[in-house]
């Protein structure tokens, strides 16, 4: 399949339509099983295409969105688009407030450790933030 082009599309072995997203408006979802890369015949994907069908307000289609799901097991659909709705607000939040890409880490282990720990300690800090006083520092400005 070459994503581009529509012609080389298998069918898609699953398809769901999100009738109106209160943002995105009408969504179609489609998913094909069991792919894989052709440099990598080994490893099986899952292909998740998003079209969003409410043209961009100068009339242009919204470009397609593609994405590939790797694991052990393959989610519902349905649990997928609404898994990847709330990683924008992940994402960012853990890229701003976490600093996650601060760290120099250098293995895959690393950098899933790193992405376990910063969302725990940041709600236990939040979680404890009534037992906190707030204690303002003031710098004193001294002119010579």
């Amino acid at each position: 399949m070459r994503l581009g082009d529509p012609t080389t599309w298998l069918e898609a072995d699953t398809e769901i339509e999100i009738d109106e997203h209160p943002d995105l408006g009408k969504v179609r979802v489609k998913q094909w099983l069991d792919l894989h890369f052709y440099r990598a015949p080994g490893q099986k994907v899952n292909l998740i295409l998003v079209e969003r069908m409410k043209p961009m307000s100068n009339g242009q289609p919204f470009p397609p969105l593609w994405l590939v799901w790797v694991g052990e097991r393959t989610l519902p659909l349905e649990t997928v688009w609404f898994k990847y709705l709330r990683r924008f607000g992940v994402d960012h939040w853990a890229k701003q407030r976490l600093h996650w890409t601060l760290p120099n880490l250098r293995t895959p282990e690393q950098s899933e450790r790193w992405s376990d720990l910063m969302p725990l300690m940041s709600w236990q800090l939040w979680l404890a933030r009534d037992l906190v006083v707030e204690n303002v520092l003031l710098q004193a400005i001294c002119y010579h």
